[in-house]
């Protein structure tokens, strides 16, 4: 109740210093948004940055439920795309998969947050100009009396109508594809596959995904007009095998650490027993095998370590 208040006093104070309200893609809202996500690059502004309404997403991720995963750090990746994919809705991020546009900052002191794509714009005009001219030619070769007879005339028209029509066709499909598979769906079939031990692009192919989902959130952010945070509390950790545990963390510390990243960890363990779980591991090099350094370098919420005190 207390933190509802805050964000509803938060909303009203930005909405007087901006005169903007904050939208929601629901309803309407949606409309709105895929319109932006096909139409329209999102710039991060001095103006965005200075907000103070916060709207947090809290993810639980409860490790004793993948413990029987060969990969756990795998299931983090999973709970997290799967959570932002129920969120937001599967179409906006279906469709920014396609035809989004990674934000980026604004040059000097330019307050526009939306500059109109162009490139797609011009493109997609072409094609329904060609579409229909296709098709124009295509009716006069069928129905105009005279030309019935012009085999060449009816070849031309299905080829042009077809070739425009495909490629509008694709772009669909490239939409409906990924409406289909998940994030989640697409990371399962990597950590099935066979040759996984082999497969020397696995990492990163898991870590472009995550960097989609947030340039997603940044766009979101940028059409909300407001702050997100995906808040990631951990828990159960501390019952599950020392390798896997170090994997979640190195998942943290990798995979989810990106540049502008969005995310909060909260990791809701006992540090004595995730610390010797490291220091078995050796995955600390550099650190001097220390696992509470380690943890307070992972870490985003600081937590109490009873042989070094309140941090």
């Amino acid at each position: 109740g207390f933190m509802r208040e805050e964000m509803a006093q938060r909303e009203a104070a930005e909405l007087r210093r901006s005169h903007q309200k904050p939208r929601s893609p629901e309803g309407w809202g949606l409309l709105l948004a895929l319109w932006y996500l096909a139409f329209y690059k999102p710039i991060i502004t001095e103006g965005h940055l200075r907000r103070k309404n916060i709207e947090f997403i809290f993810i639980r991720f409860s490790a004793w439920q993948y413990a029987g995963c060969d990969k756990l750090w795998a299931g983090l990746v999973t709970t997290l795309c799967d959570s932002i994919r129920h969120h937001f809705g599967a179409l906006p991020l279906s469709v920014y998969h396609v035809m989004g546009t990674r934000p980026r900052f604004a040059s000097g002191f330019s307050q526009k947050e939306w500059v109109l794509k162009r490139g797609t714009c011009l493109k997609l005009w072409g094609m329904l100009f060609v579409l229909g001219a296709g098709l124009s030619i295509l009716l006069v070769a069928l129905l105009v009396p005279g030309i019935k007879d012009h085999h060449a005339l009816k070849v031309v028209g299905s080829t042009i109508t077809s070739l425009s029509g495909s490629s509008l066709v694709l772009g669909a499909f490239s939409v409906l594809k990924n409406l289909l598979v998940s994030e989640k769906q697409k990371i399962e079939r990597l950590t099935n596959s066979e040759r996984f031990a082999s497969q020397l692009g696995f990492m990163s192919k898991v870590r472009r995904e995550v960097e989609v989902l947030v340039d997603f959130l940044a766009f979101m952010e940028i059409f909300e007009r407001r702050r997100l945070r995906v808040v990631l509390e951990i828990t159960s950790l501390d019952i599950c095998y020392p390798e896997k545990v170090a994997g979640v963390l190195n998942a943290m510390n990798t995979l989810l650490s990106t540049t502008n990243a969005p995310f909060i960890f909260i990791l809701a363990v006992d540090p004595s027993v995730i610390v010797p779980c490291l220091e078995q591991t050796g995955c600390m090099k550099g650190l001097a095998d220390n696992g509470y350094l380690y943890l307070n370098r992972t870490v985003t919420l600081p937590f109490f370590i009873p042989e070094m005190g309140a941090r």
